[in-house]
Formats: structure tokens, sequence, C-alpha cells
């Protein structure tokens, strides 16, 4: 509840833009209000969506029953042809299912659609047990599972700007709809109510996309498999986006939506050169900016573009640090070293920039060496916490195998041995057997401890931490079981 979806105000516009009508709404605000906007009770009831068993107290269950009534009553208060739910990832598997069964239940007459990143992968294994499923059920795409299973009326996969109006006009759905372009109206954000969620330091922000994809082709993420070819908007085409929102709406601060920010360096140049002379002329009315950052090798970006992001309104960036391993850094295709983060931070720290650092522990070719090294890598970052340069690091969750990825393809070749009751999180590497969920979970606990008396500022812990007792608690003796098995296919 830190951040808004720009997703639903774009596709608003197109269908206003095209003479419907169309409401958003966000039913976490609703969440969040049920538990007195405690994010501690929020996060807590959130795990039961999240988690593969959590049984829920007296209380959250009963927030949890009236969220749901009140989904119920809004849709049976706002009549409409058609409801459309964003699957954005999937988390959200588990919610999807159960509230489109209550709709059916409750005989609300309008048609029920599915799309966002969710719908393309295959079912979270939290999700599976609501379904009778066989084998092929599990490997087909989760929007398309539900459309089979009777559960919702349409999928639409992919990019949803062209599609949308082939739905509402009756026209036949594509497979897969992928977007050339980047053209459409101004988001119509008229329905967001933007003073309800949890904005860090009360300051609103809109999203912002300037590109789909990725150039890189890490093994852990589904990037490339979402959004395949890599595509970007003019800089100045950016801008003016951002220039008009925050003359409308009277905020200044985006964030964009981007696997990278700095994908297209052209277009990063050109984007800056025009935001920071807007920022010089407007002083009283600057705007910032951050996203999602990857991080080059010295020699393919140079130190020119660190004034001028600053000046442009850079801020909090998110870098994917992943690991202190370069070895283990290979090993994921991400195409960087610890040195190149180091090379980062320090004209970051140089030129008032800050940002946020993702990790995490237990990458299937990660060595008790290369951990060693990933925990050299937090002592080494240290001091840029301690500058204020980075304002938050993520210890994140163990490594986890997604559907979409490529590491399924490890899987599918052997090499990785998946379990079936949690195959995200409970593998092994058979090259690597000494890394099993039990030492993985060991070098978690490592990593909180040492980031702790490094005072590191850390970002979604209790969260990350919550997860892995949960799955320890709810699947001990299947672990357990799991890893027999992996050591006696091994012999």
């Amino acid at each position: 509840m830190d951040q808004i979806y720009s997703a639903p105000a774009i596709l608003k516009s197109i269908l206003t833009e095209n003479g419907y009508t169309a409401k958003t709404k966000d039913f976490g605000i609703d969440l969040l209000e049920l538990c007195d906007n405690n994010a501690d009770l929020f996060l807590k009831v959130q795990s039961y969506f999240t988690s593969p068993k959590n049984p829920l107290s007296n209380k959250e269950q009963q927030i949890l029953d009236q969220f749901y009534q009140e989904i119920v009553n809004y849709f049976k208060n706002n009549p409409s042809k058609y409801i459309g739910f964003s699957i954005f990832s999937v988390l959200t598997h588990k919610s999807i299912i159960e509230i489109a069964r209550l709709i059916r239940e409750n005989n609300i007459d309008s048609k029920i659609v599915v799309g966002g990143r969710g719908a393309k992968v295959t079912i979270f294994g939290n999700a599976q047990p609501l379904l009778k499923l066989n084998s092929l059920d599990k490997v087909q795409p989760f929007g398309q599972l539900l459309v089979q299973k009777k559960i919702v009326d349409h999928c639409i996969i992919g990019d949803g700007e062209d599609a949308i109006l082939n739905l509402i006009e009756n026209k036949p759905l594509q497979q897969n709809y992928v977007a050339e372009t980047f053209e459409y109206p101004l988001p119509d954000y008229s329905d967001y109510e933007f003073d309800k969620y949890l904005w860090e330091n009360n300051e609103i922000m809109f999203p912002i996309t300037g590109s789909r994809g990725c150039v890189r082709k890490c093994d852990f993420c589904d990037i490339q498999y979402q959004f395949g070819k890599y595509k970007y908007r003019s800089g100045q085409d950016i801008a003016n986006e951002m220039i008009k929102l925050s003359s409308i709406h009277g905020y200044r601060k985006f964030q964009f939506t981007d696997s990278l920010v700095n994908g297209g360096l052209k277009p990063l140049e050109e984007f800056c050169e025009i935001l920071a002379d807007f920022n010089e002329h407007h002083p009283d009315h600057s705007i910032r900016w951050n996203g999602q950052y990857v991080c080059r090798p010295e020699e393919h970006m140079p130190e020119r573009f660190y004034p001028l992001m600053a000046r442009a309104g850079a801020h909090g960036l998110t870098i994917g640090a992943e690991s202190g391993s370069d070895h283990v850094l290979e090993h994921m295709n991400k195409k960087t070293t610890v040195d190149a983060l180091l090379y980062e931070l320090n004209l970051f720290e140089k030129y008032g920039i800050t940002c946020n650092l993702l990790t995490f522990i237990g990458h299937w070719a990660e060595t008790e060496e290369d951990f060693v090294e990933h925990c050299r890598m937090l002592v080494d970052i240290a001091p840029y916490a301690h500058s204020g340069t980075v304002s938050g690091v993520n210890l994140g969750m163990p490594a986890q195998i997604l559907p979409g990825t490529p590491s399924v393809q490890e899987v599918e070749r052997g090499d990785i041995i998946a379990s079936e009751f949690n195959p995200e999180m409970i593998w092994s590497a058979t090259y690597n057997t000494k890394n099993t969920f039990k030492e993985r979970v060991r070098r978690r606990i490592i990593v909180h401890q040492l980031a702790r008396k490094l005072k590191l500022p850390l970002t979604d812990e209790l969260n990350n931490l919550t997860l892995v007792l949960e799955t320890i608690k709810h699947e001990y003796n299947q672990i357990n079981q799991f890893n027999d098995a992996v050591k006696e296919n091994i012999k």
C-alpha cells in the first residue's frame, strides 16, 4: 500500500476516449482500513494469501470475512458489464480464485476478466489446493486455467491497451497481446484515493512507464518471459507525461514501473536533459523520480550521466545488487560485478543520488565461499548506508524458483529437483547439494544479524522473515522428507 498502479488508470483512459464508461478500484485500501490502518495487522491478514498455510486468529478471520463481503457489496452496488481483475503476481492467485467464486455465488451479473503478469505464469503453490488439478493444469497459464475451470469468463495475456477494446467490442481475443508502441492517452487517475495509501514521508507518488522488458536475462527473473523484446518510449514523451500529470494533480514525485530506467542510455539522457531544464526553470515545482536501475560496468555508464540524473530529480533508485559473489552473479547472467556496484555507489554519493539495494541469499549456484563474499559486500556497502546514499537494503527471501524464469529449465533438465508441495521455495540443486533449504535459512539468519550489527536500513524485513517462518512452521515434516528423498535420489 505504499504505491499505486498505473494500469487501471491507463485502461480507463483508453475506454473513456473511445466512448465507454469505467471505474477503477483498489480493494487493498478497504482491507487496510478494516485493519484500522495498522500495517502489522494488515500484513498478518495478507499472509493468508501469500503463505503456504497460515491459520488466522478469530479477529483476523473476521476481518477477512468482512473484506470479502465488502467486495461483494461493491459489485452489487456498482453493476457493470465487465469486472476486470489485475493479477499482478503469483501472490494474487489465491485471492482471485476466492473472490471470483464469491461473485458467482452471489449471482452478480457481470463477466469476469483477468489480466496482468500473474495471469501468464502457472498456478502458485499455495493456490493449488483450491482447485482440482491434473498434471496438465499445473503447467498452463493461470488465467487460462481459470477460464477452463469456469471461474472467470475471459483472460487477457500480455499488454491490455489493444485487448481492452477488443473485449468490449466483442472481437476475438488473441492468445498473447504485445503492444508495439506506448501510444495511449494520459492516464485517468480520477477514481484514485491518493491520501489513503501508506506513502513514505506522506509524499504521494505517481507511477509512470518508460519501457517494457529488460536488456538482461537473469536466471531468477521472469521479465523476459512476461514482456519479450525490450521496448522503450522516447525521453521527450516520458518527460511530457510527467510534466502534464504534475500540472493536473499537483503531485511532483514519480516512480517508474520499468524493469530498469537505464536500459536505453539515449532515451535516458534525452529525458534527463528535459527534466533538468524544467527543474532549473521551475524550482518551486521541480519534479523528482525513482525507479529500478540496472548496475552497469564503468565503461558502459560514463560519469557524465550522474550529475545530469541528479539535476533531473533522480533519487531513491532501486538497484538489484542480488549477490556479493561474482561467481554467483555470473551464474545468474547478471552481466555485472560487485566492483561495478561499488563504482555506482561511489558516484551516487558524489552527486547526491540515493538508492535502495535488493539482495537475496541461497541462489542454486551459491557455495559457502560465495556466501562469505556476500556478507563481505554487506560490510562494504555499510559506509554508503551510514552516509545516507543507500537509504534501504532488502535482504530478500531465500532464493526461489518462480514460474516463467530461466531457472525452470534447470528443473526440467533435472539439474534442480523441486518439491511438489512448494516447488518455488523448497528445491535442491544436484550440483550444489549442501545448499539445502535448512542451509538457506541459516544463511538468511546470519545476514539478518550481520545487517543489524552494521546498522543497515532494512526494508520489508518483517514480511520476508514472516514468510520464511510460516513455511518452516507448516511444512517442517515435508521439508525433511524431501531432503531425505533428494539425498537418496542423488546416491
